[in-house]
Formats: structure tokens, C-alpha cells, sequence
């Protein structure tokens, strides 16, 4: 598990911001979409964001699963215990180390001697380094803040790792033990302290106390009780408020000052405040025991809430009160002749006593470095800036922008903004500017509804005029209907005329050719009877010379004279027959010319009749032109609609 997903949000987030209001940092938490997210590279892992959602939707990782995962694959693994356990768990932590003794764990501390060690290395190295000022460190939290928001304080961080870190250093160099080592916590921060680059990887798991007791369940209840391998003294007193505070004072006297701090709501900003004081060189407290839990590590942020009760703190106070005088003959204070816990003596001979029982520990081996390079830079919004962002939430003067309701998460409106210009959170949550735009959205939507109902208007008009366009438009397509229908009937009409004008047409062309052939026969007959004349007029001559001739003897006359008969009377039927042809010529003239006669009459009608089509015609192409335009009117009017 990378640190990285230390604390998350799960998706029962109703965006109510009590994370944000109790997280001690500005941008440990991104709001945006009605949901606030962690930042695990800002956030501290105080746990406040736990015991603030009543939704749920924070939860945190530790080690548990992959702990119990490598005690079943057969690795070789130690614990030490958070002297808290015994506190939260007086009647099952002895079985509970049993069933974990039953599946492999190898040895079981108690970081209390650990916290002995942290004592007594605090103690040497401010008194030889007369380091007064110093902030104690066995919180993560209170150290992971420092070097990521207050660096400047960093020099006052006493350069001692915290108990589980002596432990564990004690564990791994002075009883030369190979194990892995799991620590039994309290809390979840101490992930970050396990893997810091300046531990040096010598703890391997953090396993919490909640997460613990929820996966094991009841399965320790019949397990063989065990308890930890080596006596300590006063460091079971570390997880307790106020806890260093008494060892100090047990080798010290009271004489010094030990300003004790405890909680998220205080510490941090306590913190920040003594930076101040720092940096103007004020007189400043022997040390300062800042703890980030409010009633220390016993009340731990991975702590079960439904124990956090009077008994565990009254289970771990009975410690104060233990006699230690017996602890001298065992473990490692038995080569120490006078006890260091013994109340009876003098601090003085007990702050010799401790640096006795601890004489053969090289303080290096227990000091540590802090991380400058972790620091984060809040930026802070020039005053033009501070403004631009108001004006964007519509907070456009003093008072507006000094509501401080705190609906957001944020003490004040300018944190908010700094929020804002940080990027971790949007003007959406804060709750004036959503009331703000929802004024805004309102008077809009007013004037939206005052438009759209004089656009109702405008349709009611324009769907008139259309109604008005349709029967208009209905009327002339009416029109057009029975134009065209006595369009189609003339032309009807037309076509029967022009039919009968084919048929005059045929009888003319008969007529025609009868008289034509009249002429013919009557050009032949012209010819005959000059033929006749011609032959007529000869014989009479000739007839003539020969009756001269002969006188009396005019025998030939006579023949001559029956010639002429004869031709008389073909003369007589030639014109016979011309007369008979003339009677029969003449009615077939008359009828051509009645033909013809009828022939005009019908062009005539079929000329008016052609007018008509033709008027007809222009009549629909008016009609058809006026549709045009509506329709056009019409589509403009639908467009505006």
C-alpha cells in the first residue's frame, strides 16, 4: 500500500465540507463536483476527517491484510505493541498476542521500553546540546506537519526518533533480532513515519488497532495468554496526555517548562503561532509535548470509538503509580544498582540513574534527520487577485466579503478564496454565491418568461396572419382547381372542333378534286369543240370552193353537207354532256363552299376558344404566382415562430 491512498473518499461523500472544516490544512482536501476528495500528498493523516463525516465516506489503509498475508507465507515476523493496546484492551490484549504468538509472530515488545530509550536520549541530548525550545516528536502527524507547512520549525524538532523507532532500532542492533518488525498502532499516521526515508525501513507494517480487532474477530478468544518480553519504566505513560511532561519532570524536577499540547483543533495552530515566537527570538518553553490526538495516543485516530472510555484512560493512569523499584534486577536495569523510576529519590540521582541503565546505548544509533525538501508552498493571492476571485463569487463588497458563515468548511471567506486560488476548491461551494447566482438565474428566468411571453404574443399574431395566409391561400388553390377544370373542358371542346374542322377538311378535299376533274373534262371538251370548229369551218370551206366548182354538179355538197350535219350533231351532244356536267359540278361547288363557310365558322370558335385557354392560363399562372408568395410568407413566418 503506497502512502499515496493513506486516507480516501469513498463514494458515500455528500459534500456537507465537515472534513474540510476540521482538516488543519488548507489543500489537504479538492472539493469539486459535490464531493471532497483527499489530497494524500498534503494531507497529514491527522484523522480529523474521520471523526468529523457522520456519512461514512472517509476511510484509511494500513498493513493488516498484507501483515497476517506474510505471517501465512511462514515470514519471520516480530511485533511491538503500543502500550495503548493494553489500555483500549485490558481483559483480551494478552490473548490477542497469544493468538498472534500461535501463528508465527516470533517476539512481542512493548514500545514502552522504547519510550524509556526516547527519554532518555531526549534528556542527553538536551542537556549536552543545551537544546531548549525543542518540540518533541513522537507524533507523525505533528512531524509530517512541520516539514510540509512550518520547515522553518524543523530546527526544532529534537533530533530523536520517536519510541516505536527506538524499539525497533534497539530490536535491530542491540538484540540483533532479523526479523521483520510489525507495529501494533494506534494510529494511522505512523504509516508515514514507518516508511520516511529517515527510518530506514526498520518497521515493515503498521497494523492498527481497529483494523486488527475486525479481522481477527473472536478467533483469539480461546487462545493461551502472552505478554510482552521486557520490563520498561515510565514510557507507558507516553501514549497519555501530558505523558513526557511527567518524565521529564520525574528526572528534571518541575522547575522546567514543558508547554503540553494536544488535539487537531489546537495543536496546529499552536504550532504556527510558536513559529512566530521563534522567529522573534521570544523566551520559549523548555519543550514542547505536542501530540495531535486529543487525549493522546490511547484515544489514537485508528482506535476503536466505541472503547475511547474513562476505563482505558483510568486502565493506563494505574501505571503512574506502579512501583518500579523491582525493575532493577530485571531485563537491562538489572546491572543498575538504584532505580531510575523510584519516586523516593532525589530527580537528580534518577536522571543518573536512567543515563546508567542506558550507558551502553550510542545515542547516534537513536538520532534522526527531517525532510526539508517535503515542504509545500500555499500561495497566497495578491490583493488584486483576492479581489477578481470575489468578484467572480459576486462578492463585491466589504460586507459580502466578510460573511464568514463557514457553510464552506472555511473559518473565512478570504480562506476560502485562498482555497479557491489554490486550487482546491471552486466557487460553487460556497453557499452565498450558489444563493447569489440562484438571484441572478431568477431575474433571468423573469425576463426569459417576460420575453417568451411577448414572443407568445408575437406567435399568436404571426399564427393569425398564417391562418389568415392558409385561407387566402386555400381560396386561390380553390380558384386555381376550377380554372384548370374549365381549362381541362375547353380544352376539351377544343379538341372535338378541331376534330369536325378534320372532317370539313376530308369533304372539302372531295369537292376539290370533283371540281377538279369538272375542269379537266370541261378543258377536254374545250379542245373537242375547237377541234370540231376547226374541222367545221375547214369542210364549210371546203364545201364552199367545191360547190363553186362544181356548180351543178356539187354531188360532193351533199356530202359534204351530212359531214356537216354529223358534226352539228356531235356539237349537240358535246354540249349535252357539258350541261349535264355543269348540273353535276355545281352542287358539289356549293357544298365546297358551304364547306368552307363552315370551315371559318369553326376556326373562328376555335380562336375564341384558344383565347379562352389562353386566358385561363394566364389566369393560373397568377394563381400560381400568388401561391408562391404565400408560401413563401408562410415559411418565413413558421421560421420566426
Amino acid at each position: 500500500m503506497e502512502t499515496a491512498k493513506l486516507v480516501y473518499t469513498n463514494d458515500d461523500c455528500a459534500g456537507c465540507n465537515k472534513c474540510i472544516r476540521t482538516c488543519p490544512t488548507l489543500i489537504s482536501n479538492q472539493a469539486s463536483e459535490g464531493k471532497v476528495k483527499v489530497n494524500n500528498d498534503n494531507c497529514v493523516a491527522c484523522g480529523a476527517c474521520l471523526d468529523a463525516c457522520g456519512h461514512g465516506a472517509r476511510g484509511f489503509y494500513d498493513d493488516t491484510e498484507r501483515f497476517f498475508a506474510d505471517l501465512k507465507a511462514g515470514k519471520k515476523i516480530s511485533i511491538i505493541v503500543a502500550p495503548a493496546f493494553l489500555a483500549n484492551y485490558p481483559r483480551e490484549y494478552k490473548q490477542v498476542l497469544g493468538y498472534l504468538k500461535s501463528l508465527g509472530v516470533n517476539h512481542v515488545y512493548s514500545v514502552s521500553f522504547g519510550a524509556d530509550i526516547t527519554t532518555w536520549g531526549y534528556l542527553k541530548y538536551i542537556t549536552e546540546h543545551n537544546f531548549t525550545g525543542g518540540i518533541s516528536q513522537p507524533c507523525p502527524a505533528v512531524v509530517d506537519y512541520i516539514e510540509k507547512y512550518i520547515p522553518e520549525l524543523i530546527p526544532k524538532l529534537i533530533p530523536i526518533q520517536s519510541p516505536m523507532m527506538c524499539m525497533a532500532i534497539y530490536m535491530k542492533k542491540y538484540l540483533k533480532l532479523s526479523d521483520d518488525i510489525a507495529f501494533i498502532s494506534p494510529c494511522i499516521a505512523k504509516k508515514k513515519e514507518i516508511t520516511d526515508k529517515n527510518t530506514y525501513g526498520y518497521v515493515s507494517y503498521n497494523v492498527t488497532f481497529k483494523k486488527l480487532m475486525e479481522y481477527i474477530g473472536n478467533s483469539y478468544k480461546n487462545c493461551k495468554e502472552y505478554s510482552d518480553e521486557l520490563e520498561y519504566g515510565l514510557g507507558s505513560l507516553y501514549p497519555m496526555p501530558g505523558g513526557l511532561k511527567e518524565n521529564v519532570e520525574h528526572f528534571l524536577g518541575r522547575r522546567q517548562v514543558v508547554r503540553q499540547m494536544e488535539g487537531e483543533q489546537e495543536v496546529y495552530r499552536y504550532l504556527e503561532e510558536y513559529a512566530k515566537r521563534v522567529a522573534k527570538n521570544a523566551e520559549l518553553p523548555f519543550m514542547v509535548d505536542a501530540l495531535n490526538c486529543a487525549q493522546g495516543c490511547i484515544y489514537g485516530t485508528a482506535t476503536e470509538p466505541e472503547r475511547n472510555t474513562d476505563d482505558v484512560f483510568m486502565t493506563l493512569s494505574k501505571m503512574r503509580f506502579m512501583d518500579k523499584e523491582d525493575i532493577q534486577n530485571k531485563g537491562l536495569f538489572k546491572k543498575v544498582n538504584k532505580s531510575p523510576w523510584s519516586v523516593r529519590l532525589p530527580y537528580e540521582e534518577r536522571l543518573a540513574n536512567l543515563m546508567e541503565a542506558f550507558r551502553e546505548l550510542d545515542i547516534k544509533d537513536f538520532m534522526r534527520e527531517y525532510d526539508k525538501t517535503k515542504a509545500i508552498k500555499i500561495h497566497k493571492p495578491s490583493a488584486a487577485q483576492l479581489n477578481e476571485i470575489f468578484q467572480e463569487m459576486y462578492k463585491t463588497d466589504a460586507a459580502n466579503q466578510s460573511i464568514n458563515c463557514g457553510a464552506c468548511g472555511y473559518s473565512s471567506c478570504e480562506e476560502m478564496a485562498n482555497a479557491i486560488f489554490n486550487g482546491v476548491n471552486v466557487k460553487e461551494n460556497c453557499i452565498h454565491y450558489v444563493k447569489d447566482l440562484a438571484e441572478i438565474e431568477k431575474k433571468s428566468l423573469e425576463e426569459l418568461h417576460q420575453q417568451q411571453q411577448a414572443q407568445h404574443i408575437r406567435r399568436v399574431e404571426r399564427v393569425e396572419a398564417i391562418r389568415d395566409e392558409f385561407l387566402t391561400l386555400s381560396n386561390a388553390v380553390t380558384e386555381l382547381n376550377e380554372a384548370n377544370e374549365a381549362s381541362a373542358g375547353e380544352t376539351s371542346d377544343l379538341a372535338n372542333r378541331v376534330q369536325d374542322i378534320s372532317s370539313f377538311c376530308y369533304s372539302l378535299e372531295e369537292s376539290l378534286t370533283t371540281i377538279l376533274n369538272f375542269i379537266d373534262i370541261y378543258k377536254n371538251t374545250s379542245e373537242n369543240i375547237v377541234g370540231i370548229a376547226n374541222q367545221t369551218n375547214l369542210l364549210s370551206l371546203n364545201a364552199s370552193i367545191e360547190a363553186a366548182r362544181a356548180g351543178e354538179q356539187g354531188r360532193g355538197f351533199a356530202v359534204v353537207a351530212e359531214e356537216i350535219r354529223n358534226l352539228s350533231a356531235t356539237i349537240k351532244n358535246l354540249i349535252a354532256q357539258d350541261n349535264q356536267q355543269a348540273e353535276e359540278t355545281i352542287p358539289k361547288i356549293d357544298q365546297s363552299v358551304d364547306a368552307i363557310k363552315q370551315l371559318i365558322e369553326s376556326i373562328n370558335h376555335m380562336g375564341g376558344r384558344i383565347a379562352t385557354i389562353a386566358s385561363n392560363t394566364e389566369e393560373i399562372a397568377a394563381q400560381t404566382t400568388s401561391v408562391q408568395v404565400m408560401a413563401d410568407n408562410l415559411r418565413k413566418e413558421v421560421e420566426q415562430i
